[in-house]
């Protein structure tokens, strides 16, 4: 028996390849081909290479449906979706040569440790339904959806869908067009039967795959592949909500809707599913715990920060003003402003250490804006539902508060008695401290505003700072980042890569990519919310495919120019509809 290392489909594959790719072991076998993990010579990457059974390669029909469908596949550009780099036939070699995920596939994840908690669940099931919708947007049916087909990147975590398009090979189509059963635990009913497939289908073979992350078992099973299609065809699906009672009901139900018989009783498209996952999702599901527990202590540490450099400052200042700098309070006065200062150091330190920690776990500086952006509508609606605010819990009465102590304070250290001096010059110290630390509690316009530098080049000069040292690929948007994320960092990325006189052309991409990427996330509900946010995605998709073909040379600043004023429009809608409460 041949070994993997020595197998004669490797020796074929390496053949083909050699002078390009050096094949180094086989990751998998199914029925249609086997798959490889190679090293791309020229770039010094790994990559994949799916080569197509050596008996199937031999007949033109497989080969040619194989060669086309990959082609097919490999036009789909989606952060959800294994990028395809090549597509070869050399005599007896046709393969595929595909992005390298490392880590396992849904399948694997599940067998060996058991159903998924909901929130993973949840964000995978979301990932796969935007890549669906994608495809399915470009005219590609998968038609092998199944857990095996789903790659979790072991460093971020993301869902991403391999084997677009290349199921139909494996099957015979019927007269009607329909594809033959691939998987019978995760095929349609229209699959078993023969009919004819379309978008729909796929729907059900990611609720079946819905069903397995969170069960650890398919639904519908059997001791052979006759029991499991006739309990398919003729058995309802079990309940979602009945196998986990933690589920929301309307993500429980979006699963059941998928699992239904008929294709006209599921969900139109992969659109339509997405926007019901989001609505089924609360803000802080869709918000990564750990930027929303970093974004909370950044504007904690803003106020310590801040209200420790004003105690420092105020120490040099009564020591320059009162004493001199040449006096014998300096011995007080010096210590106490070296203090102040190494504690606002010390606060930094550890929101620096925080940054760092938030990086190397994947998370980049673009994640954190639209947690900032519902932080603060979140302290908006807060303050509304707080009936009868007095004067002092307003800016203005916390600045007159302050002021009315601090300048009693000021004027006992000028009095020249050297205990009442020293008493009050630690009072014109201290107060301002105080009441810079309340002034940030209760002052929304200073939040907004260090929200937007932490949003903004302050934010992305600390994760930069931050993420020195950290490999490159980790600094990928992590896997509970929303596509919203995903799609807003992909179109900054280009962005920077432009020439600066094509950039100077579209100099307002960043800033407007950062405002639909906030609404992306921020937006939730039903209806017309779940309609804002689907528009915004697609906004910055539009954006983003417009950059790789200016890249590419085959378009022009005008059409980005054009689909950027269309986004602006978008971004005003909603951000009208949000102030006037339409939604």
């Amino acid at each position: 028996m041949d070994s993997p290392l020595t197998s004669p489909e490797l020796w074929v594959l390496q053949q083909a390849v050699e002078g390009r790719f050096a094949v180094e072991h086989e990751l998998g076998r199914g029925g249609m081909g086997i798959v490889f993990r190679a090293r791309d010579l020229s770039l010094e990457r790994p990559v994949a290479i799916k080569l197509l059974a050596l008996e199937l390669a031999l007949d033109p029909a497989s080969r040619e449906r194989f060669l086309n469908e990959a082609r097919t596949a490999g036009a789909l550009s989606h952060p959800n979706i294994v990028p395809i780099h090549a597509v070869e036939a050399h005599d007896q070699a046709v393969f595929i040569v595909m992005g390298f995920v490392d880590g396992d596939t849904l399948g694997q994840r599940v067998r060996r440790a058991g159903p998924l908690h909901r929130r993973d669940a949840f964000h995978i099931l979301q990932d796969v339904t935007w890549a669906l919708g994608h495809a399915h947007h470009s005219g590609v049916i998968h038609r092998d959806i199944k857990p095996d087909n789903i790659l979790l990147d072991r460093v971020t975590g993301r869902a991403l869908v391999t084997d677009f398009g290349i199921a139909r090979v494996a099957g015979r189509p019927s007269e009607s067009g329909g594809t033959a059963l691939g998987t019978p635990h995760f095929a349609s009913p229209e699959q078993v039967e023969g009919r004819a497939v379309d978008a729909r289908s796929d729907l059900y073979s990611l609720g079946a795959t819905a069903f397995f992350a969170l069960t650890g078992r398919p639904p519908f099973d059997g001791e052979n592949s006759r029991e499991i299609l006739h309990k398919l065809l003729l058995e309802p699906a079990p309940k979602m909500g009945d196998q986990r009672a933690d589920l929301s009901p309307t993500f429980a139900a979006a699963i059941d809707r998928c699992l239904e018989k008929d294709p006209g009783d599921r969900f139109a498209s992969a659109e339509a599913l997405a926007a019901v996952l989001v609505a089924s999702q609360g803000e802080e599901d869709r918000i990564p715990l750990p930027v929303k527990a970093y974004v909370r202590e950044a504007k904690v540490a803003a106020g310590e920060i801040g209200s420790s450099l004003t105690a420092a400052g105020m120490s040099i200042v009564i020591l320059a003003s009162v004493f001199g700098f040449e006096s014998f309070e300096g011995v007080l006065f010096y210590p106490i402003a070296a203090l102040f200062a190494g504690l606002a150091a010390m606060r930094f330190g550890g929101l620096f250490l925080h940054t760092r920690s938030l990086v190397d776990r994947g998370y980049g500086a673009s994640t954190i804006r639209p947690a900032l952006v519902l932080e603060e509508r979140e302290e908006e609606d807060e303050r509304t539902l707080r009936p009868g605010r007095g004067f002092m819990d307003r800016p203005a009465g916390v600045i007159l508060l302050g002021l009315a102590k601090t300048v009693p304070a000021i004027w006992l250290a000028t009095l020249g008695t050297p205990w009442l001096s020293i008493l009050g010059a630690v009072g014109a110290v201290l107060m301002p401290m105080g009441f810079v630390r309340q002034l940030w509690q209760v002052s929304p316009r200073a939040r907004r505003i260090w929200s937007r530098w932490l949003g903004g080049k302050v934010g992305r000069f600390l994760f930069k700072l931050a993420g020195l040292g950290v490999k490159k690929d980790r600094l990928l948007a992590a896997a509970d980042a929303p596509t919203g994320i995903l799609l807003g960092g992909a179109v900054e990325d280009l962005y920077r890569a432009l020439p600066p006189d094509k950039r100077k052309e579209v100099a307002d991409v960043p800033e407007l990519a950062r405002q639909l990427e906030a609404e992306a996330v921020a937006v939730t509900g039903s209806g017309t919310r779940s309609t804002h946010r689907t528009d915004a995605v697609a906004a910055l998709e539009a954006i983003r495919l417009d950059l790789l073909r200016l890249h590419h040379g085959e378009a022009s600043a005008d059409r980005l120019t054009q689909d950027l004023e269309a986004a602006r429009r978008l971004g005003d809608r909603v951000d009208q509809a949000l102030t006037l409460g339409q939604d």
